[in-house]
């Protein structure tokens, strides 16, 4: 008791005896455990505010009740074996599921003294909330403990000193010791003597604003083999930043270092094999920037390597040739990885080049584009031949255009000579009438002029057609042809000729499907057939000279062949009839290039064409195209 307080208690003894029960009575009420006195009948007959708050009752409720009234069902055999073992001792501490007025329950630890006349004091304490944290603590610990020693990984705890705390069985069963072998060992021991000082210094300058370190470490088994392993290490503090413990967590690595070696073997081998070639490579992110390219590569565009890579390769690509080879090579996708490009690139010089691309997307394992890698060759002389063999081929086109009209050109004379001659006979009537006549009739003038104008328009027709096969460079536009209109126009460039050579033809059109591509080209097609026709029947001496023209569809394609009764064609030489320039007649009647260019324009609309005998005699050409 304080000594101010002192100083103001009176010497009085009734008077400090009431203040010091006074003082008892506020203590025990006040207390923050429940306390409580009951009669030798066991019914409470003290108690503390802290059992009425514990209970649920207010003071006139729980009075006079029973001790064994406030006792759970689940308790109250141990409750009553309880109150019969106090009479034989002198304290009795004991856990009972006690309820509440709410009939609500909670474990409460009694503390039981028996008084004179058996009469009971007791404290009791909830401790439900205690009793349930320190279970889930255990049920922690054993969660923990099974995860530990669940793991695959290798974990262990050890002291500043290096002393091993713990340690799991996947840990004891690497090492091939036993747990009791391991604890209080120093974890140093496990590693080669050469190796510990770097341990040393990795483990030990771990600290609050660095705790955590990985590292891989090597460990020799007794058999001699070297093992690899990967340590997560850190360090656990106190609350004064002071390191009280070292925790590592540890997985074998040996395959892993295995593959990587193998890897860097592989990639030490791939390298050389790419510096040696001659071929162009390049490997891309999705973003164009350049990773990797080869010694080829900084060769064919004249510049270093080191200035290469980073550089986005579409920088090295003539500007108007971006945008395309953009489209084609960001389009790849698993389903189509690779796309073949033929751009130009600007060397440093200025001078273009060409180069052909084998543009592979390098996927992983979802699916998805994480690089580009790209094979090329330098294709400069092929393009610059290509474009010297196409300038040839045009200059051919153009001399077979003007070889064919100069076949056809007795014919061309003969069509224009009919309406020339109409022409002049209507103009001659006209002139008749106006002199033998006092009064020409109108209508017979404009009649006259009427058919006067068609035979110019004819002659107009006719001219226009011709020009078609002269001009140097033509820009065909290609459309639905109907190719029994592309025979009956070529027919009436050359009828004539073939007419006044007693040769009949015979025309079967039942193509009732169109053909896409372009009516001057083949009508092109057509003639030099029939021309081929007309000059293997030529030297025909037999009177009943043939040409069969056929046109049908079969199977979605339009076919179209025309034959002859000729001296049909050497098997030695049928293959070779499609050579520019190869002929079998006088080379002053023909230049050998009409079926090179028959040859030429089925190919490029996506026809076929083939060449025999008749079993009847003459030669037959087939030709097919896909109808539209």
């Amino acid at each position: 008791m304080p000594r101010q307080f002192r100083r103001k208690i009176r010497i009085n003894p009734s008077d400090s005896s009431r203040q010091c029960q006074e003082l008892c009575r506020i203590l025990v009420d006040q207390a923050a455990v429940g306390i409580f006195v009951t009669d030798y009948e066991y019914r409470l007959v003290n108690i503390n505010a802290w059992i009425c708050s514990m209970f649920g009752y207010t003071k006139g409720e729980i009075i006079t009740k029973k001790f064994i009234d406030l006792i759970a069902p689940e308790s109250l055999s141990k409750g009553k074996e309880l109150l019969s073992n106090v009479k034989h001792s002198n304290k009795i501490i004991e856990e009972l599921w006690c309820r509440r007025k709410d009939n609500s329950t909670f474990l409460c630890e009694l503390t039981i003294s028996i008084l004179p006349g058996n009469s009971l004091q007791g404290i009791a304490r909830d401790i439900t909330k205690y009793r349930q944290t320190e279970l889930d603590l255990k049920e922690s610990v054993a969660r923990y403990q099974a995860v530990v020693e669940d793991q695959v990984e290798f974990i262990r705890r050890f002291r500043p000193d290096g002393t091993l705390t713990f340690v799991n069985s996947a840990f004891c069963k690497y090492y091939g010791k036993s747990m009791d072998e391991l604890l209080g060992q120093n974890f140093m021991n496990l590693f080669p003597v050469e190796d510990r000082e770097t341990v040393r210094k990795q483990i030990f300058s771990l600290n609050v604003d660095d705790p955590v370190a990985i590292a891989e470490r090597r460990f020799i088994r007794p058999t001699g083999e070297v093992v690899w392993q990967q340590w997560t290490n850190r360090a656990i503090f106190d609350e004064n930043g002071q390191i009280v413990e070292y925790q590592s967590v540890g997985r074998d690595i040996t395959n892993q270092k295995q593959v990587e070696e193998r890897l860097k073997r592989s990639e030490a081998r791939y390298r050389a094999i790419v510096e040696d070639q001659v071929e162009l490579i390049r490997r891309f992110k999705p973003d164009g920037t350049l990773t990797f390219v080869n010694g080829s590569f900084a060769k064919f565009v004249g510049r270093p390597v080191e200035e290469i890579i980073g550089q986005d390769f579409m920088s090295f690509i003539r500007s108007d040739d971006r945008e395309e080879i953009r489209k084609k090579i960001f389009s790849l996708t698993p389903e189509n990885p690779v796309a073949i490009t033929e751009p130009r690139f600007v060397g440093n010089q200025r001078s273009i080049h060409w180069a052909q691309w084998v543009n592979r997307a390098i996927l992983n394992d979802q699916g998805e584009i994480i690089e580009y890698q790209s094979v090329g060759r330098d294709i400069t002389a092929q393009k610059e031949a290509e474009f010297k063999i196409a300038e040839a081929r045009k200059a051919t086109e153009r001399a077979s255009r003007v070889a064919t009209l100069a076949v056809i050109g007795g014919g061309i004379a003969h069509e224009i000579n009919q309406p020339l001659n109409a022409i002049k006979v209507l103009a001659e009537t006209i002139l008749y009438l106006f002199k033998n006549m006092n009064e020409v009739p109108i209508e017979e003038i404009i009649k006259s002029v009427i058919n006067i104008s068609r035979q110019v328009d004819r002659i107009d027709s006719i001219v226009n057609h011709l020009r078609s096969f002269l001009k140097y460079s033509q820009s065909f536009d290609y459309k639905p042809c109907d190719m029994n209109n592309v025979v009956e126009n070529s027919l009436s460039l050359v009828n004539n000729q073939i007419l006044s050579r007693r040769i009949k033809v015979t025309k079967n059109l039942k193509a009732d499907s169109p053909v896409c591509g372009c009516s001057v080209r083949f009508e092109e097609v057509v003639l030099n057939l029939l021309m081929n026709a007309v000059q293997a029947l030529e030297p025909c001496e037999w009177e009943q000279k043939e040409i069969v023209i056929n046109t049908w569809v079969e199977d979605r394609k339009v076919h179209l062949t025309v034959s002859d009764n000729g001296p049909g064609i050497d098997p030695e030489i049928a293959q070779r009839i499609f050579e520019p320039f190869f002929s079998t007649k006088d080379a002053s009647n023909s230049m050998g290039l009409g079926m090179s260019i028959v040859h030429s324009i089925v190919l490029s609309s996506n026809g076929t064409i083939s060449v025999d005998n008749n079993p009847t005699g003459g030669a037959i050409i087939q030709i097919t195209f896909p109808s539209c």
